[in-house]
């Protein structure tokens, strides 16, 4: 029962690894965004991700928390691959490349999450969730810092 405890919980905390983990980096060969423009697409794409997020509500049960992360992975991937696709301005670029890696990194801690949720096997999921923890803490600050008030909820 207390493995199973603190598994739901660990998950919790991954769904609040995806929802901090929300922006992204520079593409290539379109004109670079201002500051203000960047932050307004970026900060878009979170806030749509984000209202996916709570609509998906909060699992509390291994089949409720497969589920979420079945609907909300694919989502995630999805917004990570539109944030990397903006071309931030010069001055922003290393900061948000260290974003897109850090997301990238999340994508497939949720992916590994996913099929140790399926095994049942907490201990993996737990281990995940630590990582995912970590990188989201890193992520958080760095979206502070370029004025990404969505994407750091």
């Amino acid at each position: 029962m207390e493995k199973r405890r603190l598994g739901i919980m660990g998950l919790l905390a991954i769904g609040a690894v995806l929802v901090l983990s929300s922006c992204g980096s520079g593409g290539t060969g379109s004109k670079r965004l201002t500051k203000e423009q960047f932050a307004a697409k970026a900060n878009a794409l979170c806030v749509s991700f984000n209202k996916a997020d709570k609509a998906a509500g909060t699992p509390t049960s291994l089949a409720e928390a497969i589920a979420y992360f079945e609907k909300l992975t694919p989502l995630y991937e999805k917004r990570v691959a539109g944030l990397d696709k903006l071309n931030p301005p010069a001055n922003e670029e290393a900061t948000v490349k260290r974003i897109v890696t850090l997301e990238k990194k999340e994508a497939s801690v949720a992916r590994q999450l996913l099929a140790a949720l399926k095994k049942n096997d907490t201990a993996a999921a737990n281990k995940l969730v630590a990582s995912g923890n970590a990188n989201s803490k890193a992520a958080k600050g760095l979206y502070e810092k370029l004025g990404l008030t969505e994407c750091a909820k």
